[in-house]
């Protein structure tokens, strides 16, 4: 494991970053968008005070497989290789205490849970079972026969050829996708990201690197592909980021396994100045990962998911034009952000800190004259409906202000108050009910 600290950080992502979209190519009409929730440590169930790395759910979401380094109960003790711990989800949805107690598929070397298949029967594991060696040799395959898992076997990967002991793969559900991180000949840097298929003859393809979209000068490590098939997780200090390493997404484009949209950073709610790698998802609802952002080693971290549909609509105001979709925004922005301008109870004046947003986005107009902005205005409910519905034009209208400044021709900014009408919080507590008074930003062709 290794943790590079680049020192560079995307100062973009410190406008406002309140809300982390995942957003796709604009080809993708019907693209999902993730929302993630803030993450939250883990128990001492599953984290200790040695490394945590590698959380994969099991297709039952019953179990918890991940990986223990440097830990003095290991097999073979701290200072040999790694451990598979499983920690068991009880009747009440919290995670037992962890054990590595398998037996078949721990030993005194680097042992880890690399995929599934799709009803848990069979585990992919880092082939650490040869004897007389200490190399990783690929993959192997291990099937559960009754509470137990068999002796694990090889499976043969042709061309597969690794620089250093640097290796980690993801295998699908379907068994028939495995993707390899690994410093190759021909490798952009350290560890690259590549992909091998299995054919119609039940042999695996020689890996093929995913390219320069996806691999940099840097490494990137821990894929993992997403339950829609489409969708790329990965941790890389190649690409700009917050620090050490970030987590990034990709969408592969033109049923392609090489070619792919540009990585986008996950944000500072799940990246930070640490390490963050190894993320996974369950059921589309539970998102886990590592960060070492709490101390010296990493634990496992979790994160809700509320997925969201990303589809053309007619805009708000101006009802010859459309409005534009996450995906599209996605694009023309670069990378994820929120675009919500927030206010003080019962004001229209615009906060110091929400004018860089605005700055922003207006030189994004700038750069791409084609494009429009709506500005829909709303309140909370203290005060009366008429009151509330003036104050939410006034605040459209003086966001407008700003963005005519920078040089936007008010014809391209559409305004409209909607009062106290659409909540988007309605109990909480004062901070969370403050959410309410808002301006939001749209774009329109």
């Amino acid at each position: 494991m290794k943790y590079l600290n680049s020192g560079f950080l995307h100062t973009l992502y410190l406008v406002l970053l309140v809300g982390l979209f995942m957003c796709f190519s604009s080809q993708y009409s019907d693209a999902q968008v993730y929302l993630f929730s803030p993450p939250v440590k883990l128990g001492e169930n599953v984290n200790s005070p040695a490394e945590e790395s590698m959380p994969l759910i099991s297709p039952l979401g019953d179990k918890l497989y991940f990986v223990r380094t440097f830990y003095e109960f290991n097999i073979g003790g701290k200072l040999s290789g790694q451990d598979i711990w499983v920690s068991t989800r009880n009747e009440l949805g919290q995670w037992e205490p962890a054990t590595n107690q398998l037996i078949n598929i721990n030993n005194q070397r680097n042992n880890a849970v690399i995929g599934f298949n799709t009803d848990g029967t069979a585990l992919y594991l880092l082939n650490s079972y040869r004897p007389n060696t200490t190399k990783i040799h690929g993959i192997a395959k291990s099937i559960r026969v009754g509470n137990e898992w068999s002796k694990p076997y090889d499976i043969r990967i042709t061309g597969l050829e690794s620089e250093n002991s640097f290796i980690g793969f993801y295998m699908n559900p379907t068994e028939d996708v495995l993707f390899i991180s690994m410093n190759a000949p021909g490798s952009y840097g350290e560890e690259d990201l590549y992909v091998s298929i299995k054919g119609e003859n039940g042999r695996w393809s020689k890996p093929e690197n995913l390219g320069a979209t996806i691999n940099t000068k840097g490494f990137e490590i821990s894929p993992y592909l997403a339950p829609d098939g489409e969708t790329l997780f990965f941790s890389s200090d190649g690409h700009d980021g917050f620090g050490g390493a970030d987590i990034y997404m990709a969408k592969r484009l033109y049923d392609s396994w090489i070619i792919w949209t540009k990585p986008i950073n996950l944000g500072s709610d799940i990246n930070s100045e640490g390490f963050e790698a190894y993320l996974s998802i369950y059921d589309n609802k539970e998102a886990y990962f590592v960060s070492n952002k709490g101390g010296e080693f990493a634990d496992i971290y979790m994160s809700e998911i509320i997925l969201k549909e990303d589809k053309i609509e007619v805009a708000e105001i101006n009802k010859s034009k459309y409005k534009l979709t996450e995906s599209e925004i996605q694009e023309l922005l670069g990378f994820p952000l929120n675009r919500t301008i927030y206010f003080e109870f019962g004001s229209f004046n615009v906060a110091p800190s929400s004018r860089e947003l605005i700055y922003f986005l207006a030189n994004k107009l700038v750069e791409n004259p084609d494009y429009n902005i709506e500005l829909v205005g709303h309140t909370s409910e203290e005060g009366t409906e008429d009151f509330n519905k003036a104050l939410s034009l006034n605040r459209a209208k003086e966001v407008a202000k700003y963005f005519e400044e920078f040089g936007i021709s008010p014809d391209r900014i559409s305004t409209k108050g909607m009062g106290e009408t659409r909540p988007v919080v309605t109990e909480g507590t004062e901070d969370e009910l403050a959410k309410n008074r808002r301006v939001e930003i749209y774009f329109t062709k």
